[in-house]
């Protein structure tokens, strides 16, 4: 028995495209990129926290030494309250003059003769 197909099933058609195939092999690698990412952030995170609580120790155990201290006499407060605000107030100035938000602007506008119709 003779059996006739027409060329175009001769030729096997894949079942993708080669542009289908690198779009696939692109979402891969950007899926892939997307849980990196994810992953780095959760260790972020966790490392944030954990510097938080670290902080929050370290704040109370600095706030109970000074209240100690207060009792015996040795710290005046309302000194050490002072110190430390000019302190932070010393910390926070060069902040201000490296973040260009906080300064003032130039104007650069000039300003226009009104034209007059002759």
């Amino acid at each position: 028995m003779l059996v006739i197909q027409p060329p175009s099933m001769r030729v096997d058609i894949p079942a993708t495209t080669p542009h289908e195939e690198h779009l696939l092999e692109r979402m891969t690698l950007l899926e892939n990129t997307l849980a990196r990412l994810a992953e780095r952030l959760e260790q972020s995170l966790k490392l944030l926290l954990r510097q938080s609580e670290t902080t929050y120790s370290n704040h109370a155990l600095v706030k109970s030494l000074i209240e100690i201290l207060n009792e015996c006499g040795v710290v005046d407060n309302g000194r050490l309250e002072s110190k430390w605000r000019a302190e932070c107030q010393k910390l926070k100035e060069p902040a201000e003059k490296k973040d260009p938000k906080n300064q003032p602007r130039k104007n650069r506008k000039t300003k226009r003769k009104a034209a007059t119709g002759g």
